[in-house]
C-alpha cells in the first residue's frame, strides 16, 4: 500500500509540473496572441489616418479640378494670357510711362529752375537734415 501511496505521489507530481509548464505555454502563446493583435490595430489605426488624409486630399484636388473647370475661371485666363474678349467688350488700352511733348519742353527749364533755387549742401548735411529736422 505504502509503494501504491508512493507512485500515486509520484503521478501527481509530475502530473503537476506538466500542468505547469503547460499552464506556462498557453499564458505565453495568449501574449503572444495580444502583442501581435495590439501591433495590427496600431496598423489599422494607421492605414485609416492615412485613407482620411488622402480622402481630404482627394477633395482638395477635386475643387481645384472644378475652379478651373469653370467657365469664369476659363475667360478670366482667356482675357489675361491670350488677350481675348467677349464679343459685347469694349478694351481700353492705357500704357504706362507716357509723358507728354508739353511735359518734355518745360523738363530742362524746370530742372535748371530748381537746381538754381536749392544751394549745393554737404551730403552729411543733407542725412542730418533728414533725420533731424522737420
Amino acid at each position: 500500500m505504502n509503494e501504491r501511496k508512493s507512485i500515486h505521489n509520484i503521478f501527481i507530481k509530475i502530473g503537476l509540473i506538466l500542468g505547469i509548464v503547460i499552464l506556462f505555454f498557453v499564458i505565453f502563446a495568449i501574449h503572444k496572441e495580444t502583442v501581435k493583435k495590439d501591433q495590427i490595430q496600431a496598423e489599422i489605426d494607421k492605414l485609416k489616418a492615412e485613407a482620411d488624409k488622402t480622402s481630404r486630399e482627394n477633395s482638395k484636388l477635386q475643387e481645384k479640378i472644378d475652379f478651373f473647370s469653370s467657365r469664369e475661371y476659363m475667360e478670366t485666363e482667356a482675357r489675361d494670357k491670350l488677350n481675348l474678349k467677349s464679343p459685347d467688350e469694349k478694351v481700353v488700352i492705357v500704357k504706362k510711362n507716357i509723358v507728354s511733348r508739353e511735359a518734355i519742353s518745360e523738363a530742362p527749364d524746370k530742372e535748371i529752375k530748381e537746381n538754381n533755387s536749392k544751394p549745393n549742401i554737404a551730403n552729411h548735411m543733407k542725412w542730418w537734415n533728414y533725420f533731424f529736422k522737420y
